[in-house]
């Protein structure tokens, strides 16, 4: 198989879009005290394997995944904060390289003074498409009213702005309380125009972020959780009342779930076995993405 090609047919019979991705530079990730970071996770249950997990981070595996699930794009988000590092530059190369296949995702340093002109540089100058934000690892508060100019900024860049919510697999080097969604719900009031992501169902906080997500018509949620969850939680009655237009499909690559090492077609197979309507495993595999990002299908 030719890794650049179209994703695969046999595997799935509609279009598939993974919101929800990571390639980590772990060579910078190893600088300084990453090491001594590595060494800590191999003590949280999820990250037993974390030589395994790393073995996993390169374009040609996460290729080899979406060909193999049929997935036709995915979302590579950029990150500005230990463990998950990758530049603006590495996801934007990444892009170029594999046209078609990836769409990238900014972050920036929220702490830098000038994070709404790196922002703007990264959207305008990189060809990037959104912002990923993850609030535990880059520590600080997501309705910290110090944030507002970042996200007026992506209000006129006129991109999504995806938030980490809930529960993380860092230990003590994270605090929980930054990732609470209701925290989004005072965002989603004073920028009721900007496109905002939750992530992972909610990570254990599911009901708090459908709350926010059934309140607001700009907040969006994607299905980047542990399979038994999605198999759990989502059936029609809470698809449609929280929106039918709200869920979006992602695996978080390449996260170590339920005891195994990521396998995308995992993730695949999981909401292929709902039980709700084939237009609405349309809607989540890909029509909701397109539509928040005004893709044409």
């Amino acid at each position: 198989m030719i890794l650049s090609e179209t994703a695969s047919q046999n595997k799935a019979t509609m279009k598939i879009i993974n919101t929800h991705a990571h390639l980590i530079e772990i060579e910078k990730v190893l600088q300084g005290n990453g090491q001594q970071i590595l060494s800590l996770l191999k003590n949280i249950p999820t990250f037993s394997d974390v030589d395994q997990v790393a073995d996993m981070l390169s374009v040609e595996n996460l290729l080899h995944q979406m060909n193999d699930a049929g997935i036709e794009q995915t979302v590579l988000f950029a990150m500005y904060g230990p463990i998950l590092y990758s530049s603006n530059e590495f996801v934007a190369g990444i892009c170029r390289q594999y046209p078609g296949r990836f769409i990238g995702f900014a972050s920036v340093d929220v702490h830098e003074p000038e994070a709404p002109a790196i922002l703007e540089k990264a959207i305008a100058g990189l060809g990037l498409k959104g912002l990923k934000l993850h609030p535990p690892l880059q520590n600080f508060y997501p309705n910290d009213k110090a944030l507002w100019p970042l996200y007026k900024k992506a209000l006129d860049l006129h991109i999504p702005v995806v938030f980490h919510i809930g529960t993380t697999p860092f230990g003590n080097m994270v605090k929980l309380s930054q990732a609470y969604p209701v925290l989004l719900d005072e965002v989603a009031n004073d920028f009721p125009d900007l496109t905002i992501i939750l992530t992972h169902l909610g990570t254990l906080w599911h009901n708090e972020s459908f709350m926010v997500t059934e309140k607001h018509p700009n907040v969006y949620i994607d299905t980047a959780a542990y399979p038994y969850e999605i198999k759990e939680l989502l059936n029609e009655n809470l698809i449609r009342r929280v929106g039918e237009n709200k869920f979006i499909f992602g695996t978080d690559f390449p996260m170590p779930y339920e005891g195994k090492l990521h396998r995308m077609g995992d993730f695949v197979d999981c909401i292929e076995s709902l039980n709700i309507s084939g237009e609405l495993k349309e809607l989540i595999f890909h029509g909701n993405f397109e539509n928040l990002m005004k893709i044409k299908a």
